[in-house]
């Protein structure tokens, strides 16, 4: 039997219902995050917990954290969950009328564990998307916001154009990121990212590549057009960490990204292990 954790309690996962009046559910009134987990232990807890803790306040959440690490090493002791990932979900819970919520009602909280099966390495070609990467100053983009149609829309393009993902430019045409992950390219042995500046999320395994990442790396403001020029190109996230990209559609862009990606990927599963030693 599966278990979750629901509203600080473990309950079999079959038997979680959420409220049609859920704020999470009406309107994507919630933050969520995902987090690896390898050999029972949660990689980067810290640094999620403070990403969640500053995502609650951007979108005025009242949620004490305090609980949350015991909560998750309890599911994943109830589960007998070793690898795979983990996976924390606050709403604004239930009242209010319309977009107006009830400033005090009580948060709901979801923490499940999700299991991975094999990723698949070959290099994948991304599509310009048509959308925009939504401006900070319409949301706090920096944190995982539980609303995600902007990525779904732009992922959807992309597929139906036989693309993996699609990139996003912001509003000056900036590169920000795809749908669900950072990109990161190569330039005369220079590692590039976009720069928190261009209203990109403040992703996990980001951060974890500009920590590990042993030469020159610089955060950026760029348009899509340095790609032209760029050595070798990757994205990452929780699910895939490290993945080449050979190719950008409709501009026709080609790259041979999947040494530097397996490099990538190497440096972050050595820190990944580290955890169990």
């Amino acid at each position: 039997m599966a278990y979750v954790i629901f509203n600080h309690q473990l309950v079999a996962e079959k038997e979680v219902a959420i409220s049609s009046q859920d704020r999470g559910f009406r309107y994507g009134d919630a933050i969520f995050d995902t987090l690896i987990i390898k050999t029972g232990r949660i990689y980067q807890l810290e640094w999620h917990l403070s990403r969640i803790n500053r995502g609650l306040e951007a979108l005025r959440i009242n949620f004490d954290i305090a609980a949350l690490p015991a909560l998750c090493r309890q599911l994943l002791k109830a589960n007998d969950f070793s690898d795979g990932l983990l996976r924390i979900q606050i709403t604004r819970g239930i009242g209010g009328r319309g977009y107006m919520p009830d400033y005090s009602a009580k948060p709901t909280l979801i923490i499940e564990t999700i299991s991975q099966s094999s990723i698949d390495r070959t290099p994948v070609t991304l599509w310009k998307s048509s959308y925009q990467k939504i401006h900070s100053a319409a949301l706090p983009v920096r944190f995982k916001l539980a609303q995600g149609l902007n990525s779904t829309l732009s992922r959807m393009e992309a597929v139906e154009n036989a693309c993996f993902d699609a990139i996003l430019l912001n509003n000056k045409g900036e590169i920000c990121e795809t749908s669900s992950a950072n990109i990161f390219w190569l330039k005369n042995e220079a590692l590039y990212t976009p720069s928190l500046a261009c209203g990109i999320l403040e992703g996990s395994i980001r951060s974890a590549i500009i920590r590990l990442w042993n030469g020159k790396l610089y955060e950026v403001e760029e348009k899509l057009e340095t790609l032209a020029t760029a050595d070798a190109v990757f994205i990452t996230n929780v699910a895939h960490k490290a993945l080449a990209v050979s190719g950008l559609m409709p501009a026709g862009l080609k790259w041979k990204s999947t040494e530097l990606a397996e490099k990538m990927l190497d440096l972050l599963e050595n820190d990944i292990n580290n955890l169990s030693k």
